[in-house]
């Protein structure tokens, strides 16, 4: 059975926004009419609370330029978020003691309903702790300096071989390759060649390259099957869907999607075998 994350101040996100042409934007503008939790900013990135958090010390990484797609970010632009990206993970593991975390990026109508390029950072519970996000903002910013803190990258295997017996390998430097359970058509992962199973045990120009190699499958599968757009991101420590071996999810999203066998088998309609995909996947790469 498929896990379940019961967010109730999601609710709140459904009801009247700020009339603004881009929320991010307006916070990064410090419009009054939009109110935000900010915990840091300089001029490359803002790291805000998500105010309708999936999970308490739910954050987001924004990069301060507007642009709607990993693809239009330069690269030292791309890499300076990502350090951001490195550090924030730490610096919520450390004050909330999460299990682990799901980080993602929606592009497109994929869930996306601000279109400014953001990464979400969603600490996960064995037990969600009872604490108001007032107090964890106040904390947050307590200990901001964590942020300033370059991360510290400990020893791992150079290679392993997870992926050895895997007949869907498109690239082998990094790994790209059709994951063999699908959420759709087209889905395909990235991991790298060291056997990590957290973004921390890159260093920042390695997660740069791994990302590097994100947009290129993620082009490949747009020129492919012409998605309305994506879900990108890793799951990562002891929570449903993580794995001994980091893997970045390319998930295309289609319209329309969902039918009943999704909704009340838990059972997920693949329209393609992995053998096309990987065929179609292969000639483009």
């Amino acid at each position: 059975m498929y896990d379940v994350l019961f967010a109730p101040s999601r609710g709140k996100y459904v009801g009247k926004k700020p009339k603004v042409e881009c929320l991010l934007c307006a916070i990064r503008d410090k419009n009054p009419d939009v109110w935000t939790r900010r915990i840091y900013e300089d001029k490359n990135v803002m790291v805000i609370m998500n105010i309708f958090p999936y999970s308490p010390g739910h954050v987001q990484v924004v990069p301060s330029r507007h642009v709607e797609d990993l693809k239009e970010l330069h690269d030292d632009e791309l890499e300076y978020t990502l350090d951001f990206v490195q550090r924030t993970t730490g610096f919520v593991k450390k004050i909330m003691e999460p299990e682990g975390f799901n980080i993602g990026i929606n592009l497109g109508k994929s869930g996306a309903s601000i279109s400014h390029l953001h990464v979400q950072i969603v600490p996960r519970y064995k037990k969600i702790p009872e604490i108001e996000q007032e107090e964890i903002h106040k904390i947050y910013l307590e200990n901001v300096a964590l942020l300033k803190n370059k991360i510290e990258i400990g020893e791992t295997k150079k290679n392993c071989e997870c992926f050895k017996k895997n007949k869907y390998v498109l690239k082998k430097n990094p790994f790209v390759y059709v994951y063999e359970k699908p959420y759709n058509r087209g889905h395909v992962a990235v991991s790298p060649l060291k056997h990590v199973n957290d973004i921390n045990q890159l260093s920042t120009s390695e997660l740069l390259s791994l990302f590097k190699e994100v947009i290129n499958a993620k082009n490949a599968v747009e020129n492919i099957y012409h998605p309305v757009g994506f879900n990108i991101g890793m799951n990562i420590g002891k929570i449903p869907n993580s794995s001994e071996h980091l893997q970045l999810h390319i998930v295309p999203r289609y319209e329309p999607e969902t039918g009943f066998m999704e909704v009340i088998a838990d059972t997920r309609v693949v329209v393609e075998s992995l053998e096309q995909s990987y065929e179609k996947i292969k000639a483009e790469y």
